[in-house]
């Protein structure tokens, strides 16, 4: 088995959701095609701040978990309004507005001037 270089840089977090905030989750408009319970941090190793996952996404609004030892939470936010100029060679960021630490695609992290 073999880990590769996104793995080594996400944060490694984990998360299992209670049954409140499943129930939340089930409760939102837009059905979970697959809701998981156990969520892994999608910032990038090292982050400052709580941990996210992106839960859940109803229209425009993305339902995201976030956690620190003591504490959870889910939390409605919109995209990372960073957008890359050749979207055919660099996707957009995958984060929530106002995220901590650099952008991230679902290939890599990267700095933008843009944000």
């Amino acid at each position: 088995m073999s880990i590769d270089e996104a793995e080594l840089m996400t944060c490694p977090a984990r998360i299992t959701l209670d049954a409140a905030q499943q129930k939340f989750v089930d409760g939102l408009p837009a059905a979970a095609p697959a809701l998981q319970s156990e969520l892994g941090c999608e910032l990038e190793r090292g982050h400052d701040g709580s941990h996210a996952a992106l839960v859940q996404q109803a229209g425009d609004t993305m339902w995201w978990a976030q956690w620190t030892l003591s504490a959870s939470e889910i939390n409605p936010y919109t995209w990372c309004p960073v957008r890359q100029p050749q979207r055919e060679v660099e996707p957009d960021c995958t984060l929530f507005e106002g995220h901590p630490g650099p952008h991230s695609s679902e290939e890599r992290f990267w700095i933008s001037d843009a944000g």
